[in-house]
């Protein structure tokens, strides 16, 4: 869930940042996303991102992630989301876009990790309850 509230909320935060809706500096958002890709995804190329419509390219990103995250991606999810990634390039073929989509991909796989990991360490602790318990 931690992933899912920091890309959440930088989204909102560039959105605010990119339309100018509310005055957000570049020093909070570096205090607010310390060392985040995606932060830097969002404010590399910016150059690129004024030759596309980029709060479209920014939904579509967002929507790709929200669709794979908060899980265990299957290989069969992975070749999904390589497709979806190819297809995104294609339509939106400039370096911002592609600093983005790539930093959102790096953020599922890292929350892929610590999913599995939390879920591996659950069942662990389930059966060791279980274990006890028969012991008892």
């Amino acid at each position: 869930m931690k992933y899912q509230m920091l890309v959440k909320n930088l989204f909102n935060d560039m959105y605010l940042f990119f339309s100018g809706t509310e005055p957000i500096g570049l020093q909070r958002l570096a205090e607010d996303y310390q060392d985040e890709p995606l932060l830097t995804a969002f404010l590399g190329n910016l150059d690129q991102a004024l030759k596309i419509s980029y709060m479209d390219a920014m939904q579509e990103s967002y929507a790709f992630y929200k669709r794979y995250c908060g899980r265990t991606l299957k290989n069969t999810d992975l070749d999904a989301a390589v497709s979806e990634i190819r297809s995104f390039m294609e339509k939106w073929p400039n370096d911002w876009c592609r600093g983005i989509i790539l930093a959102l991909l790096e953020l599922l796989e890292r929350e892929a990790k610590k999913y599995g990991k939390d879920t591996e360490e659950s069942q662990t602790e389930e059966q060791h309850g279980q274990e006890l318990e028969a012991a008892a």
